[in-house]
């Protein structure tokens, strides 16, 4: 039996796991079989929590197929209000270690000295360094792709994963349940991308809905939600501070001095016993 707590971040929900405490040998079976809405406990995708050599501590996740992402906006919010709750860090503000990078958070506390939101600095927007083979170091990646005999016009860069974004006027008129694992598995993109559909509300707002690979249409993705901001900047010269509206809630993008930083929420949902048969 393993100890376990569930977070959710505007709808993205995901489950923690201790692994310093605990023996956690396949964690990629482990993900899948405690995501499955159906037979395990349901969830987006699972938080592996390690050791650090380079931060205060390591955070691992693990999609709901078992692939694992180099960040996740959302996942990081949750991670880092379980582990200062838990003690498992000293600080409001601490750095952990991700497969993108090192990430600098820092917690807000409400009355009751939870965690309330989590401001993250997720770093540098990459549009190049062999993110892919067309990508222009200079600039965001913008490219032409057809689907289904439509052309679309597309924007790829990295901010914590690969993000692709496509502008549309009304999310009536899309089918992002066809559209998205058409971009997601194009051939243009051999390691895959994530997909954002954006729309552009006014100079202070935007509205993204995201398809994340290894989950399909989730209610919110922060990495996505920061990317959309940077290129709606970037090619339409919104406002370098931007709510971004998402099925689940709202999130705030800052543009600053180079960097991406993403405030939002992150609540704690149960924990409980979970027995893994690996």
């Amino acid at each position: 039996m393993i100890d376990f707590y569930k977070y959710q971040g505007l709808g993205n929900d995901f489950i923690v796991f201790d692994g310093i405490k605990n023996q956690l040998p396949n964690v990629n079976e482990l993900a899948k079989k405690v995501c499955n809405r159906n037979f395990g406990i349901g969830a987006d995708g699972i938080l592996v929590i390690e050791n650090s050599q380079k931060a205060a501590i390591k955070m691992r996740i693990i999609n709901a197929d078992g692939s694992e992402a180099k960040m996740c906006g959302n996942g990081i919010r949750c991670f880092s209000k379980h582990v200062y709750e838990k003690k498992l860090v000293s600080s409001e503000s601490f750095n952990v270690e991700t497969l993108a990078g090192i990430i600098e958070v820092e917690v807000s506390k409400s009355d009751n000295n939870k965690v309330k939101e989590v401001r993250a600095n997720i770093g540098k927007p990459i549009y190049g360094n062999g993110l892919l083979p067309q990508l222009d170091n200079e600039r965001i990646f913008k490219s032409e792709i057809e689907i289904e005999g439509k052309t679309y016009l597309v924007y790829t860069l990295f901010v914590g994963c690969v993000h692709t974004i496509v502008f549309v006027e009304d999310f009536n008129h899309i089918d992002i349940d066809l559209l998205g694992p058409a971009i997601e598995n194009h051939y243009i993109f051999p390691a895959k991308t994530n997909v954002d559909f954006c729309k552009i509300i006014d100079h202070n707002n935007i509205r993204v809905k995201t398809w994340e690979i290894g989950v399909g249409q989730t209610l919110a993705c922060g990495t996505g939600a920061a990317s959309a901001a940077v290129v709606c900047h970037q090619e339409h010269n919104t406002n370098k501070t931007v709510n971004v509206h998402l099925d689940g809630g709202e999130v705030k993008i800052q543009l600053k001095d180079g960097l991406v930083y993403m405030t939002g929420p992150a609540e704690f949902i149960c924990s409980g016993k979970y027995n893994f048969q690996g």
